[in-house]
């Protein structure tokens, strides 16, 4: 006998390759998922009875034009992000920063720095030789900011300036690099109903580019992925579909 169904599951993805099995690609737990879920849209070729003047279908047939999904990843990790913005991500050190250049001191405004500052340990700020007055900025963690009145002797506005500091451990990630990857997916699910497991196999799948990724807001950030699953020409054993499997504990 069957059962209602309430899923909860565990998912991975690994980039698609048709030069290893689906079980030899490196899956990577994507933590916590809200929502997987796929749907089918059909075209239907509809054969008019021609023979009758009350009308009728004297013939129809009705094809799969796709499958298509979605995934809403609830952890902004960065290596959810590079996956779900279809670029890269580094781990940058922090090692302490010495003279970095290109900014300008300018009562009031802004230098963003190119790394985050581990604010616990104070910056130098300097023109040439000089030591801007640490009276003179006020330090966040991506930059600092210059005072309305710049009190250091021999530093006018406008002058160039370097800065000295420690960036704080952590993650890069490059966006936009490449195109759309080919994935493999791996649900291990559980019916909360009955306790029972299931697995999902998705061969192949194009993967879209995350919609509306809010950095600020009230609720917990969603970062929601389309899919559409591909014919996998790699699997060839008979009976076996081509795009995905499903697998229900009896």
């Amino acid at each position: 006998m069957g059962s209602a169904f309430i899923g909860k599951a565990k998912v991975r993805v690994a980039l698609y390759s048709a030069g290893s099995t689906f079980e030899n690609r490196p899956f990577r737990y994507v933590e916590n998922v809200s929502n997987f879920q796929f749907s089918f849209s059909e075209e239907e070729k509809k054969l008019l009875d021609y023979a009758s003047a009350a009308g009728g279908i004297d013939a129809s047939v009705k094809r799969i034009s796709d499958v298509t999904g979605s995934i809403d990843l609830r952890h902004f990790s960065a290596d959810n992000l590079a996956l779900a913005l279809w670029g890269t991500t580094a781990v940058l050190s922090a090692t302490p920063i010495v003279a970095e250049a290109g900014y300008k001191i300018v009562p009031l405004m802004f230098v963003p720095t190119k790394r985050l500052i581990n604010t616990s340990v104070a910056p130098v700020v300097k023109k040439g030789a000089t030591t801007v007055l640490a009276a003179d900025y006020t330090v966040s963690a991506g930059g600092i900011t210059i005072a309305e009145t710049i009190t250091t002797g021999g530093v006018l506005s406008g002058d160039a300036i370097t800065i000295d500091y420690t960036p704080q451990a952590s993650n890069d990630v490059q966006a936009l690099i490449s195109s759309a990857p080919d994935v493999s997916i791996h649900v291990e699910g559980v019916n909360e109903v009955d306790g029972k497991y299931t697995l999902f196999k998705g061969w192949k799948a194009k993967l879209g580019v995350a919609q509306n990724v809010a950095l600020i807001g009230e609720d917990f950030g969603t970062l929601t992925v389309s899919l559409t699953f591909q014919k996998d020409e790699t699997i060839v054993t008979a009976g076996k579909s081509q795009y995905f499997e499903m697998q229900q504990a009896a």
